[in-house]
């Protein structure tokens, strides 16, 4: 993975915004350099494809070496952008071993799509957190409204394996049309282009949601040893609780005092009739449906 030519110094390095993904920094390299993703990935020294899977989680040592001196950015600034990031607390299985497989899961990531917080996008100019990747956060507590994960426009999730590197594209929807986003696509075929910054977020209505993702995303952001391992299992312990609240046949009780907005949302995510209402919340819940079920358990498991 890592260029053993000579290590070129970079003229012109983006600072990595507060809290951004590796792959949103990596196209805002590209939009700097004027180059496309995958030539930006070699101007790092790392190869690959535009629609790289394995650096988002971590580098090696010798990749992550390249990078600093490429960019002059210290070594803690690229780890923080990184999956393996949350390895200590919400993601272990992304730990820093050789193989780096993809194929690792864990069903509180979104693994192909990101949630956003459309004022957030239109404020940092394009700037794609790493903590949307996780289910766990479902609203943006500086903006009071819950984040968006569907283009309303062609219907699909806000897209990120295809690189935003052309003009204004890193604020908006680049999912091609008439794709689902996965299998080959043409570099000339049509996106959608849906500015996401003109999506239409629920707006937050209940204290309990915004104290719940305060509480969460401390849990979720690594700290000292002892901090991290508690933060582990009551995350493990919330999972568990979201996984018997899914088998459950009826949701009576467990939606009470939620917002209307947030019970619309439960109930849009629901599958088949015989199946149990909250089965698929997880998997393909919208990141207001998410929070009831983030709820429900720190119901359980914090309060």
């Amino acid at each position: 993975m890592f260029d053993q030519d000579r290590v070129r110094r970079i003229g012109v390095v983006p600072t990595p915004f507060a809290g951004e993904s590796f792959l949103s920094w990596v196209d805002m390299v590209a939009v700097t350099l004027r180059l496309a993703r995958v030539a930006a990935l070699r101007e790092l020294g790392l190869s690959g494809p535009a629609r790289f899977s394995t650096p988002q989680i971590h580098l090696r040592p010798a990749e992550l070496k390249g990078v600093c001196q490429r960019t002059g950015l210290r070594p803690e600034q690229v780890k923080r952008m990184l999956f393996a990031f949350y390895a200590p607390t919400a993601l272990p299985q992304f730990t820093a071993d050789a193989r780096r497989r993809w194929h690792v899961s864990n069903p509180w990531l979104r693994r192909d799509h990101s949630a956003a917080c459309p004022l957030c996008l239109q404020a940092s100019g394009g700037r794609w957190l790493l903590t949307w990747r996780l289910k766990w956060t479902f609203l943006c507590a500086d903006h009071l409204v819950y984040l968006v994960d569907r283009c309303p426009r062609c219907r699909w999730w806000l897209y990120w394996r295809h690189e935003a590197t052309g003009p204004g594209q890193r604020e908006y929807c680049t999912r091609p049309l008439g794709q689902k986003g996965r299998g080959p696509s043409r570099s000339d075929a049509k996106i959608c282009g849906f500015q996401v910054s003109e999506i239409q977020a629920i707006p937050v209505e209940d204290e309990e949601a915004v104290h719940v993702q305060r509480r969460v995303s401390t849990l979720l952001t690594p700290a000292d040893a002892s901090h991290n391992e508690m933060s582990r299992h009551l995350l493990q312990y919330m999972s568990e609780v979201v996984q018997e609240a899914a088998r459950r046949k009826t949701m009576a009780g467990m939606l009470d005092k939620m917002e209307s907005n947030v019970v619309r949302a439960v109930r849009e995510s629901q599958g088949q009739p015989h199946h149990p209402p909250l089965a698929w919340t997880l998997e393909s819940g919208s990141p207001a449906a998410l929070s009831a079920l983030v709820r429900i358990a720190a119901r359980v498991a914090l309060l």
